[in-house]
């Protein structure tokens, strides 16, 4: 007798329900997937996420939530 593992899961993109075997890894379901499948694949040039501004001599941003002016 054969016994096939499946796993209940919530895909992150779209929130619908689907089954995933339980040796395949993957937060989205099908749909999803070839729909995010379409984008380009990002070029390495950036780590993402919000650029960090340089701190200017004399900026108070470090002291701003400690009360000192």
């Amino acid at each position: 007798m054969k016994y096939l593992h499946v796993e209940l899961k919530i895909c992150e993109g779209c929130g619908a329900l689907w089954l995933r075997t339980g040796t395949r890894d993957g937060v989205y379901c099908m749909a999803c997937y070839k729909w995010l499948d379409g984008f380009p694949e990002p070029t390495g040039k950036r780590a993402g996420g919000r650029p960090r501004l340089a701190r200017v001599k004399g900026c108070c941003a470090g002291r701003r939530n400690r009360g000192v002016q």
